[in-house]
């Protein structure tokens, strides 16, 4: 079970990723082309909410399932020293957490915007944000949990 939950969270990263591109991209043309902010905009956003929040969940279910964090937690004073252990039980999870809500606020301010240019600059600064503190936190290659 925890290898299958392991293997769909590693493959949401990509569509949390493409969710996140996306957004951004149409946050970045709007405010270029002077655009009205729509529908399409607005659920783009969403989407990309919905995502991150579905890819937070599955990795808070992770922690606990997780034979590496069980391990890890048994001897925390030598898991702060391995730079690895101390990634996957801590910087990780903290990171993303921070990741997920500011994307989250972003969502929000960008609702409670009235200017358009304004939702698009909310979006396109909480969402990068999020973005970059997320991306920053993947494991792409440093860690056991890491696979295409």
């Amino acid at each position: 079970m925890y290898l299958t939950i392991l293997s769909v969270h590693n493959l949401l990263r990509w569509v949390f990723i493409a969710a996140a591109f996306y957004a951004i991209i149409r946050a970045i043309m709007g405010l270029m082309n002077k655009q009205v902010y729509n529908k399409a905009d607005n659920t783009s956003g969403a989407i990309l909410v919905a995502v991150a929040h579905t890819q937070l969940l599955i990795g808070i279910v992770l922690l606990f399932l997780s034979p590496t964090v069980q391990a890890a937690m048994q001897d925390m004073a030598a898991t702060m020293k391995d730079k690895v252990l101390r990634g996957i039980l801590i910087e990780h999870p903290l990171t993303n957490i921070i990741g997920v809500t500011l994307i989250q606020i972003g969502r929000i301010r960008t609702r409670k915007a009235y200017a358009d240019v304004d939702k698009y600059k909310r979006s396109l600064i909480f969402f990068g944000l999020g973005l970059i503190l997320i991306l920053s936190r993947i494991p792409w290659g440093t860690s056991p949990l890491f696979r295409f």
